[in-house]
């Protein structure tokens, strides 16, 4: 029986890092069904409820010492944890915890990995330096093995797959129908989802997303969704774009945490999505709903691009217009898309075969 790691930003109800962790352990245990898991955790007793493995809290050193100690590969990832964007903090710990994985002389890998930007020079070095010694690096996308080049890890370290979300299967849409019957949503209408985060200190966004559904709202007869994917997080955002709204009363919020069936059996009765979180577009993506991208990060533009989707522009300069322009263009169905589709889930599982075959070495 394999004993796996596995680290990332878990436990804070992160829809996109929670569908991650469902995802690997998905993928791992298809193949092989009885390998222990231990999963570091900001809720280590939710986590294990959740998944059925154990788990550690992600600040307790000792704890982490053993359990490290005792495996046999640790997996870093996946999503954007090598990035000094968000917290520098946060970058130091994910690499503390590789480097002791490598000084235990562990088999490491970091698995469908988003790397980047690293803006620090002194953080650029150290990751350089620490990731050139572990075993293998899996990354979701083009611009992630880009950075690896430029920071100097060595490219045969470095393997280019896809985003583990996208192995997950599709859900049955009951559960969604559910949830939305529960918050009185008319579901005979056109319903048009809407996943938005808090962008910096700038409201002209949610003002233009505003007039946007508006206009969606009278020319489709369509009802919005607002979907705080990191609840309560995205809380203030659907609020404000609600606020900014003038047909207030054909929109609801979503104000409920969900895990990752939950969001994916929503995605199944919704007509369409306009999303700001990559996760919101991947769990779109795997349930074959025409969605719309609001770019916030290259990370957006990446996917978009894997997948020959449809993207309304940058959060820094969007205008209803593009965005109206954007949902007419996403409506139209695209085989071009769900073939791509397909190829990044191929490429999504080499994840976990790549895992298992480091095991063997």
């Amino acid at each position: 029986m394999s004993k796996i790691v596995i680290s990332g930003y878990y436990g804070f109800a992160n829809a996109g890092d929670e569908a991650m962790l469902t995802a690997i352990i998905k993928a791992l245990r298809s193949t092989e069904k009885s390998v222990d898991l231990t999963v570091l955790s900001g809720n280590p007793e939710a986590t294990a409820a959740k998944h059925r493995v154990s788990s550690i809290y992600r600040f307790n050193p000792l704890e982490i010492f053993k359990s490290l100690y005792d495996c046999e590969l640790l997996l870093s990832g996946g999503g954007s944890l090598l990035q000094d964007v968000t917290s520098k903090r946060s970058l130091l710990y994910y690499l503390s915890i590789i480097a002791l994985g490598i000084i235990l002389k562990k088999k490491v890998m970091l698995f469908a990995q988003g790397i980047g930007p690293i803006h620090s020079g002194i953080l650029r070095r150290l990751t350089k330096l620490i990731c050139s010694h572990v075993d293998l690096i899996t990354v979701r996308d083009q611009d992630s093995l880009y950075e690896l080049r430029r920071i100097g890890i060595p490219a045969e370290k470095v393997q280019l797959t896809a985003d583990a979300v996208l192995t997950l299967p599709q859900e049955d849409i009951r559960q969604g129908k559910e949830l939305l019957e529960r918050f009185h949503v008319p579901q005979e209408k056109m319903l048009i989802a809407v996943s938005v985060r808090k962008w910096q200190d700038d409201d002209s966004y949610l003002l233009e997303l505003a007039k946007a559904v508006d206009a969606l709202v009278k020319r489709y007869d369509a009802h919005i969704v607002l979907l705080p994917l990191q609840y309560p997080v995205d809380m203030e955002a659907c609020e404000r774009l609600q606020h900014f709204m003038v047909r207030k009363s054909s929109s609801t919020i979503l104000a409920t945490n969900c895990d990752t069936e939950q969001f994916l059996s929503l995605m199944g009765n919704f007509n369409l999505l306009i999303g700001m979180r990559l996760h919101a577009l991947i769990f779109a993506a795997v349930m074959e709903l025409p969605f719309v991208a609001v770019s916030y990060d290259p990370k957006i533009d990446g996917f978009v691009k894997d997948i020959d989707g449809v993207s309304a522009g940058n959060v820094t300069n969007l205008q209803e217009k593009q965005i109206l322009t954007a949902v007419k263009q996403a409506l139209k169905v695209s085989q071009n898309s769900k073939d791509l589709l397909e190829k990044l889930r191929v490429k999504a599982l080499l994840n976990s075969k790549e895992a298992f075959e480091l095991l063997k070495r």
